[in-house]
């Protein structure tokens, strides 16, 4: 049987990933669901899914998916078929829902489809196959000997697998090794700047499963903030970590337009709600330029409202954890809510989440 990784607390082994019970405890909902789409089993007679029934389940034909690709989906069939059998039954389909209500589910779903051989570790091997399987073929180059990699799992001759917690680590700070890498790639000369399209590639590649339609559209105008036709690695870095606090962002844009006459600040003032509601200045004067940069495209006055923010903040990003409280927030809610509103605003979510990096080792999630 496959052991899960674990962590030493006092004397005793404590469990990082828990399997889910075998007694999975199935609603009606979820049930009636999975009986909708599943096939039986000519021999046994036994209701299963495949992956097409699967994706049918989860994504069916006709809705809107936005940026998502209907097949990208499938990629979640690995993660639900734990047997490798190519088929789940009814146990299956409880226990991948009950993953999806985990608060660490984005997490452990990327653990569970590196870790192949189930064995509650990832071997670097696995990582750096999976990763050259799954990339698209116009995916920026990644090298994954670089220095950075070799600090989570050790140099050639020491290497060592990660364990859950230590793969959650090193997935949080992948997208920053992608960045830095890509803008290398881009910056044949070494000046330390790129092209504005060399940029907009960068972004489209890591972010643009979260990043709203207007942001996508304006990338190419960052290079206004400054003078010259270049973007400097500085310029990416900030707005990186811009994408990185939009939740933060949002809360301090809210907080500080409730408090203003007109329902609208200026930079200055997102700075000073910035610094009052954040144990450090969290944000810096770069950061705030790219905010208010691509906020005021369409009102160039310099004091914006939430109209013009949410432009930027894309409404139809949101954690999983969060989706899931809203469509199971109460018994009656969930009887009422249609397996299409379900899944659909539960896939979007795991797309949408904050580990853009997954996106990037797996083409079926870009």
């Amino acid at each position: 049987m496959a052991t899960e990784p674990s962590v030493m607390v006092g004397s005793k082994e404590k469990s990082v990933i828990a399997e889910i019970s075998t007694d999975v405890q199935i609603n009606a909902s979820s049930k009636s669901i999975f009986e909708k789409y599943a096939r039986k089993d000519a021999q046994t007679g036994e209701l299963y899914m495949g992956e097409e029934e699967f994706i049918n389940a989860i994504a069916p034909i006709g809705e809107d998916y936005l940026k998502i690709k209907r097949e990208q989906f499938a990629i979640l069939f690995r993660v639900a078929d734990r047997k490798d059998l190519g088929k789940i039954n009814l146990a299956d389909w409880g226990r991948f829902e009950n993953l999806l209500s985990k608060p660490d589910a984005e997490y452990e779903i990327a653990f569970r489809l590196f870790d192949v051989h189930q064995k509650g570790t990832v071997k670097y091997d696995d990582l750096m196959k999976l990763y050259n399987l799954n990339k698209g073929p116009d995916s920026i180059p990644f090298d994954w000997n670089c220095e950075w990699a070799k600090l989570y799992s050790g140099g050639k001759k020491r290497r060592h697998e990660l364990t859950y917690p230590q793969f959650c680590q090193m997935l949080r700070g992948l997208q920053g090794e992608r960045v830095r890498q890509a803008f290398q790639y881009f910056d044949k000369d070494g000046d330390g700047y790129i092209e504005p399209e060399d940029f907009q590639r960068i972004i489209l590649q890591s972010y643009k499963h979260k990043l709203s339609n207007h942001l996508l559209e304006n990338l190419h105008t960052l290079c206004n903030i400054a003078t010259g036709s270049k973007i400097s690695y500085s310029n990416v870095r900030a707005f990186q970590n811009i994408i990185r606090e939009m939740d933060l962002v949002e809360m301090i844009i809210r907080t500080a337009i409730a408090q203003s006459d007109d329902g609208k600040i200026t930079r200055a003032e997102f700075l000073n709600h910035a610094a009052h509601i954040t144990r450090f200045s969290l944000f810096t004067p770069m950061e705030a330029d790219i905010l208010f940069h691509f906020a005021s495209l369409d009102e160039p006055t310099g004091r914006l409202g939430l109209g013009d923010f949410a432009k930027v903040i894309d409404p139809s990003w949101r954690s999983l954890q969060n989706v899931f409280g809203e469509v199971v927030e109460s018994a009656e809610a969930k009887s009422r809510a249609t397996s299409n509103n379900i899944f659909q605003s539960l896939l979007q979510s795991i797309h949408h989440f904050s580990l853009g990096s997954i996106a990037g080792a797996f083409g079926a999630f870009v």
